[in-house]
Formats: C-alpha cells, sequence, structure tokens
C-alpha cells in the first residue's frame, strides 16, 4: 500500500524526500553512478595497452594508472566541474594542473560548486608529471589524442614542473645511519622469510617483488655461461640470474662479488622449497606474501617516518657499493670525489645501471648523483703534455 509519498516496505511506510535540495542530490547521485560506470568501462577496454606501443603493460601498471584517471575525474568533479568521460577538454587539463601547481590568485576563482580546499603549496613535479601521462594516455583512449601538451605548456614558471633524475641526497640505509644487519636480526624474530627476502635486498639490490619472488637454488650462473649480451663484466666469476617479479620481467645478471652476497644466497637457499621453490611464505598469494613484507618491516620501523629510510633504500646502497667498488671514489650523491676521466665515469654509472637492471646509464643518476667530472687543472695538463 502507498502512502503520499511514501512506499511500505518491510511493514514499515518510507517517506520520500520531497524537498528541493534532496531531489537534487538524489539526481547528483545517479550522475555520479553514470560517469564512474561509464570511465570504469572505457578503463577496463584500454587500459592493459601501453600508450605509445603495441605491448600489454604489467599489472602495477595498470593498477597505478585506473587509480590515478579516477582520481582525476573525482578531482574535476570535487573543482566544480561536470565532466563526462568521453567530454575530457583542454579547460578540463588547465584547471587540473592550476590546481596541481597552486597557481597564484585562483584560490578565490574557484568554481560555486566547488568542494575542495585549494592547495597552499604545488604538488611535486613527478606527481604532476604522472597525472599527465595518465590523461595522455586516457585521451587516446577517448579519440583526441595529443590534446594534452607537455607539463611546461601549462605553466609560467617551468621550474613547478621540472623533475630531477638525479638523486638530490643519499637515500641508502648506510647514508641516513640504518645498520641494515640489526634490521635483519630484528625481522628474523618475527619472520624469518622476510628477513631473508631484506639480506637479498641488501646483498645484490633487488626490488621487493623480486625478493618475494626469488627462486635461489637455480639462480646461480657462472660467468662463461651468460649469454652473449651479457657478457661485458667479465672479471666476476659468478652472477645472479634474475627474472621473476622484475619490471616488465626483463632479465638481468647481477654480480655475485662479496662474502656477505654468499652468505645471503646461502640463506635464501636453506628456506626455499625445492629445486623452484621461491623464498616467500609457503601457502600465500604473491598479493599476500608482498602485505606481510610491508607489515613486517613496519613493524621494526623500517619507514620514512621513523628512520627516514624504506626498503627501496637498500637499493641506493647497493648502487653506491658497486659504484665504490668500480670507481674506487664514493658516488657523488654520498660527496665523493669526481673522476678527471669521464670515460670511465660513465662506464661506471653503465655498469651499475645494467646490475640494477636498466639499459640507459643515466638511471645511475636517481641513485648515485649527477656524474659532474673534475677536469685536472691547466698546469697540471700542460706538465703530463711534456712528459
Amino acid at each position: 500500500m502507498f502512502g503520499n509519498g511514501g512506499v511500505r516496505a518491510g511493514g514499515m511506510e518510507m517517506v520520500r524526500p520531497t524537498t528541493e535540495r534532496s531531489v537534487r542530490w538524489r539526481c547528483v547521485m545517479r550522475g555520479e553512478d553514470h560517469w564512474k560506470r561509464e570511465l570504469a568501462d572505457i578503463v577496463d577496454r584500454f587500459n592493459d595497452r601501453h600508450k605509445d606501443r603495441e605491448k600489454l603493460i604489467s599489472h602495477a601498471t595498470r593498477s597505478a594508472r585506473r587509480q590515478g584517471i579516477f582520481r582525476i575525474f573525482v578531482l574535476l568533479h570535487q573543482l566544480g566541474f561536470r565532466a563526462r568521460p568521453r567530454n575530457l577538454s583542454v579547460r578540463h587539463i588547465h584547471a587540473l594542473v592550476d590546481y596541481w601547481t597552486a597557481k597564484p590568485g585562483l584560490a578565490g576563482l574557484r568554481k560555486v560548486d566547488a568542494t575542495i580546499p585549494y592547495p597552499v603549496r604545488p604538488y611535486s613535479a613527478a606527481y604532476i608529471q604522472q597525472q599527465l601521462s595518465f590523461l595522455r594516455a586516457y585521451v587516446g583512449w577517448i579519440g583526441k589524442r595529443g590534446m594534452v601538451q607537455c607539463a611546461e605548456h601549462y605553466v609560467g614558471d617551468k621550474q613547478l614542473v621540472a623533475r630531477s633524475y638525479s638523486a638530490g641526497r643519499d637515500l641508502s640505509w648506510a647514508g641516513n645511519g640504518v645498520d641494515a644487519l640489526s634490521a635483519i636480526e630484528k625481522l628474523a624474530k618475527i619472520d624469518k622469510h622476510v628477513a631473508v627476502q631484506l639480506q637479498m635486498m641488501t646483498a645484490f639490490g633487488l626490488r621487493r617483488k623480486e625478493a618475494v619472488m626469488f627462486a635461489p637454488h637455480a639462480a646461480e650462473v657462472p660467468q662463461h655461461a651468460l649469454p652473449e649480451a651479457h657478457r661485458s663484466d667479465a672479471k666476476y666469476l659468478g652472477f645472479l640470474k634474475i627474472k621473476r617479479g622484475t619490471k616488465g620481467g626483463r632479465l638481468r645478471y647481477t654480480a655475485i662479488r662479496t662474502d656477505e652476497q654468499r652468505a645471503a644466497l646461502a640463506a635464501a637457499e636453506s628456506i626455499a622449497r625445492g629445486r623452484s621453490g621461491h623464498i616467500g611464505r609457503p601457502g600465500l598469494s604473491l598479493r599476500q606474501s608482498l602485505d606481510l613484507f610491508s607489515n613486517v618491516v613496519r613493524q621494526v620501523g623500517l619507514t620514512k617516518k621513523e628512520l627516514g629510510v624504506t626498503p627501496h633504500g637498500l637499493r641506493h646502497q647497493f648502487a653506491g657499493d658497486l659504484y665504490f667498488e668500480i670507481a674506487k671514489v664514493k658516488a657523488p650523491v654520498q660527496d665523493g670525489e669526481p673522476l678527471v676521466d669521464a670515460a670511465s665515469m660513465k662506464d661506471a654509472y653503465r655498469q651499475v645501471a645494467r646490475q640494477l637492471g636498466h639499459n640507459r646509464p643515466q638511471i645511475s643518476n636517481a641513485y648515485l648523483g649527477s656524474p659532474h667530472v673534475r677536469r685536472a687543472p691547466v698546469s697540471e695538463a700542460v706538465g703530463e703534455a711534456r712528459t
């Protein structure tokens, strides 16, 4: 039985709201559900593709891009725009960049329907560049390729979006006064698998996912058995084959150089089950193993907030140690003396990048700092020329 403006449900009369505000609220909610469904359909259809190349992308990249695109549209609605997924326009891109860069003077020009406060300071250049990268992929999906320009196009001060690819400070654990060995001992009291994973990260510069998925028993490769493309660093007798969990499934070989590395490899072999067994805790999925790692390291305070470091800082430490071994000086980011010979420094950066799993030597800048080369004094150069 229906009452005036209501319905009977479960023996109770539910009165429908009749105010203008509530009607508008219902319309907005229906509209919000609609654009979210429409956006989800677009993302689900195209998100597995690389934005420029004919290839599939990793699940981690898909997840980050999906979250980023939804976050962007939510922000547009919070800024007062009723942007539909297929109607994204140039003015929306300008509004987003203005918000991310906290453009002066715009705080008082917010749209009437805006529901989010204006930022006090700009977002990082890296964040802005990432969001624009998501948008470039997205506009290609909806037939508007080329609509999103380079970040510099939208700002007056180019420094707001200038992303630095060189480390500005030492992010290694040692450089921040954190002892990796002590951390591993603390972790071992909570979870031996996580402790060994961190030990492998310390010894070989593995990423978290690479460490969790690492299968030690079949990983060691003697120098003479390396594929032709990986034989340039012939001074090392043994290498670790690393492929599972790498970015894009990219294979790399990392040299076995020290007793600490041998000890880490032995610890990994002691907990891995079978010839192909990994060092993640048995019975857990990959997602559960990754979460376990993060939770356990957080328990012992290995966070940016508490100790000023993250597990990824061990890759920085590995890079710095390897560079010191090759160049015989500390890395630039550690205030090391720059090499006089530019070719030697370039080769050291190349070797570090390669053992970290990167093809471009410039990537080492993010770990070692910018490779400033000290030139020999003129008098010194003249003297050498005369001898």
